[in-house]
C-alpha cells in the first residue's frame, strides 16, 4: 500500500466535564491524538492531527470561535486519503460523515491501518517519552 495522508478525528472539547477540569481533558485528548499520529508515522503514513490547534487555542489572546476550528479541520480533511476515527464528538462525527460521503478510507483503530510499502526514512528514538 502506498503512503496515505491520514486525518486523525476524535474528541477534543470536553463534554459534561467540570469547567475547572476542561483544560486537562482537552490536553489529554490532544495527547491521545498525538500518540495516534506517532503510530501512523511508524506505519509509514503521514498524519494530520487537528488537535494540535490546542496550542493555537492556548496562545491566542482573543479566543477564536469554535466555528473557526470546525472550518479549519474541514479544509484540511479535503487533502487527506483516509480518516482515523478515535471516538464520538460533534466535530469528529461531522468529519467521519464527510469522509464517508467523499470516499475516504475509514479506519476505526490503529490496528486496521496497514504498513505502507514506502515507509518514511526516519528514526524514532524509542527511549524518548
Amino acid at each position: 500500500m502506498d503512503r496515505l495522508k491520514i486525518y486523525v478525528a476524535g474528541p477534543y472539547t470536553p463534554s459534561g466535564t467540570d469547567i475547572h477540569d476542561a483544560a486537562r481533558v482537552a490536553h489529554k485528548n490532544t495527547i491521545k491524538a498525538i500518540k495516534a499520529g506517532i503510530s501512523i508515522i511508524k506505519k509509514g503514513h503521514i498524519p494530520f492531527i487537528p488537535h494540535l490547534t490546542h496550542f493555537i487555542h492556548l496562545e491566542t489572546e482573543d479566543p477564536l470561535p469554535a466555528t473557526f476550528y470546525y472550518e479549519y479541520d474541514m479544509v484540511w480533511l479535503q487533502f487527506c486519503d483516509a480518516l482515523l476515527y478515535l471516538g464520538n464528538s460533534t466535530g469528529a462525527n461531522r468529519e467521519l460523515r464527510w469522509a464517508e460521503q467523499n470516499g475516504l478510507k475509514i479506519f476505526r483503530s490503529l490496528d486496521e491501518i496497514p504498513i505502507a510499502s514506502t515507509k518514511l526514512e526516519i528514526k524514532i528514538n524509542p527511549q524518548a517519552k
